[in-house]
């Protein structure tokens, strides 16, 4: 990320931000949309204050400000552990997770619904398999917040990903459907993440592994814990004998691993680098964003204070044509709250020196505010320009990726040992 753009981002007291949290959950229930298992906060209600705790410095304990919002949030709503806090592009959803009893049949890792009658749901409400695309578009999130191998070991990551992968499905169902019945919600959301779980599992696998290539200490760290012997890590905890067993039954270890993944990493540097050029593209995207609302913030508040002015120039405009029409030398004029008599030329004088102060004072105004729509016309321009530019990126990205190379295939190899010992609960 630039240097520059960073400097523009004026650091918030974290007991400022503190109070900004306290405030917006005071009143949260004022925006809040609620469903039985699903709560959204629309983006536009939270800008503000994901605004504010971006620019804050989050104590070390956090691992981002959304851990922070998160914790907030879960002592709002006294989330248990399979609750699930989800920070999206449109807005801030609050899951949670009904627990519900199985039927012992056949069909019961559907919760006894019938494979057809599934079917015939999946057709109806997903069409053409839509529900695919929209389950990879929430994935990378369930990844950052839920996920990280950065937050959590692999003892963490086996018992909470399941309950995270249904919920996540459970969003998109219950988004579709619109349908109380949680038996039908959690056997649908069972159903459909069935048909993509092996590729769901890949991806988890691929971010753990593209971040071990890059050198990612917290992946390293995560990926040592797999082994054909017991480990005991840092904090003492004891980890059982779980190595990462590929088709052939073959156990990949970091050495291994590493050593398949420098020469992968070569072949493909630039699919790695277009990656981390798309990934800081991202962060400059959302930097210009966050300073665009910052600036239009700025603005209505100037909007205020001129129209303000103008009431004040409406009313002095009343008061001087009213003086300059009177006949006499003497004249009733209320200064500060009291009728007094004044002569009528001198204070003519006066309410005309007011008027002017208050003219000079609109054209500031005007001008700051004329200033700022500049700059959020050029920030908008920025981010046009870098919009573009992430696109192309992507586009670029897609196609490098279609060329294969020989390491690819070992490479998949051991992704794929890795997703089925991340699948094994």
């Amino acid at each position: 990320m630039d240097r520059d753009i960073l400097e523009e981002h004026d650091t918030v007291d974290f007991d400022d931000a503190l109070k900004s949290v306290d405030n917006f959950i005071s009143h949260i229930d004022e925006i809040i949309q609620k469903k039985d298992l699903l709560y959204r906060i629309d983006i536009q209600k939270a800008q503000e204050l994901v605004t504010t705790l971006s620019s804050t410095k989050i104590p070390n304990n956090y691992f981002s400000y959304k851990d922070f919002l998160r914790e907030k949030l879960s002592q709002k709503f006294e989330l248990e552990a399979n609750d699930m806090v989800l920070f999206l592009d449109d807005g801030i959803y609050i899951k949670f997770f009904k627990q519900i009893e199985n039927k012992n049949t056949a069909e019961r890792r559907a919760c006894g619904i019938e494979h057809d009658v599934l079917e015939e749901y999946k057709n109806e409400y997903f069409p053409n398999e839509i529900y695919k695309e929209e389950i990879f578009e929430l994935l990378p999130c369930i990844v950052e917040d839920i996920l990280n191998f950065r937050k959590i070991d692999p003892l963490s990551f086996k018992k909470i990903f399941v309950h995270a992968l249904v919920n996540m499905v459970e969003i998109i169902v219950l988004n579709k459907m619109k349908t109380d019945d949680i038996v039908l919600i959690r056997g649908m959301s069972f159903y459909l993440l069935r048909e993509v779980f092996d590729d769901v599992m890949l991806y988890i696998a691929d971010d753990i592994l593209f971040n071990f290539a890059n050198a990612d200490k917290k992946a390293g760290e995560f990926l040592s814990l797999f082994s054909v012997h017991e480990i005991i890590d840092k904090k003492g905890k004891r980890h059982k004998p779980n190595p990462i067993l590929d088709e052939n039954n073959h156990a990949w270890n970091m050495t291994t691993i590493r050593s398949t993944m420098i020469q992968h990493k070569k072949a493909k540097q630039a699919i790695y680098e277009k990656k981390e050029a798309l990934a800081n593209i991202k962060k400059k995207l959302e930097i210009y964003k966050l300073d665009q609302v910052k600036l239009t913030q700025e603005i209505e508040e100037k909007k205020k204070i001129e129209k303000e002015l103008d009431k004040s120039l409406e009313k002095v405009q009343k008061s001087l044509e009213k003086i300059q029409n009177a006949t006499t030398d003497k004249v009733k004029f209320i200064d500060g709250g009291v009728e007094k008599i004044f002569d009528r030329k001198p204070l003519i004088a006066k309410i005309l020196k007011k008027e002017d102060d208050i003219f000079t004072e609109k054209n500031t105004i005007k001008r700051v505010i004329e200033n700022l729509e500049t700059r959020v016309a050029n920030k908008q321009k920025d981010i046009d320009i870098w919009s573009r530019k992430y696109q192309e990126g992507k586009e670029l990205l897609k196609n490098i990726e279609k060329t294969g190379h020989p390491t690819d295939k070992v490479y998949d190899n051991i992704k794929k040992a890795l997703a089925k010992t991340l699948a094994k609960r």
